[in-house]
């Protein structure tokens, strides 16, 4: 049976603000996510599927959504063939050292992102636009829980992936449970995982909590300016990385001020800007 409780704690969320949920569950098994979805219509509250944290942003410190915290139990399926089923819990760094001690390909330019299989799915995680690699290159199929009609599994055709987003990106009735892979096997010259994490520490601001790029539509010249405006504040734009916001701060209002002023700006000079991160009340 569901379990609803209070969460209070700085663990949601890569930019580590201390939030409080009066509706939080951990959701075990798929019975668990169906049985959320149903409560979250009957009380008409938002809910919000958490992975690992590291692409969500809670504006308020007190959240009004249903947060429902991704336990389903971790496992890595050998199905023959070069197939892979993966739950959505397993986290990005255990699927890349299990492919990696299997000598087989993998979105090794993931090493570097603190995310479960499953957020990565939903946001259709990957290097970039100009390497234009993503995590559905290896994508068979993806099972999952749909609002309160029960399981379903759809074919990587059916899920309308494209650059940094999916059928899951803003369905939030959904509930990703696993996915089977195609990972063939591969020759390496060097460690990919020990590469990536090198590349980070030259190219990511790594020196503050944050949730990784902030936006992938955005005006370089209206970032600066509020960079240059938030210089002092405990929450703000990298130096290091323009898209990159980090939070020094327990109370999300400074990242909250933040994005407020780089969307009102956006707004008035009629230039657009789409979050990566999830913006949640």
């Amino acid at each position: 049976m569901l379990r609803v409780k209070k969460y209070c704690g700085s663990d949601l969320s890569g930019y580590r603000t201390l939030n409080t949920a009066e509706n939080f569950a951990e959701i075990k098994t798929p019975h668990d996510a169906i049985e959320a979805f149903d409560l979250a219509e009957k009380k008409k509250l938002s809910p919000f599927v958490l992975g690992a944290g590291s692409n969500v942003f809670f504006k308020n410190s007190y959240i009004k959504s249903f947060v429902l915290r991704n336990k389903i139990p971790k496992e890595i399926k050998d199905l023959g063939e070069d197939r892979f089923e993966v739950s959505s819990s397993v986290t990005m760094m255990e699927l890349l050292k299990y492919m990696y001690a299997q000598s087989r390909d993998c979105c090794y330019y993931l090493a570097s992102a603190p995310c479960q299989v499953g957020g990565a799915i939903a946001m259709n995680a990957g290097s970039g636009k100009l390497e234009n690699k993503t995590i559905s290159d290896y994508i068979i199929s993806v099972s999952y829980v749909d609002g309160t009609r029960g399981i379903l599994s759809r074919n990587k055709s059916e899920l309308n992936f494209s650059y940094r987003q999916s059928l899951f990106s803003e369905k939030r009735d959904s509930f990703i449970l696993s996915a089977v892979f195609i990972f063939p096997k591969r020759e390496f010259t060097e460690d990919p995982i020990s590469a990536r994490l090198n590349w980070a520490r030259g190219n990511q601001d790594l020196s503050a909590p944050n949730c990784g790029s902030l936006c992938n539509i955005y005006n370089a010249r209206i970032m600066s300016f509020t960079r240059a405006l938030f210089k002092y504040m405990p929450a703000g734009l990298s130096k290091k990385k323009l898209n990159w916001a980090y939070n020094k701060a327990k109370n999300p209002l400074a990242l909250r001020m933040c994005l407020g002023t780089l969307t009102i700006l956006h707004r008035i000079f009629r230039k657009e800007i789409k979050y990566e991160v999830k913006i949640i009340k």
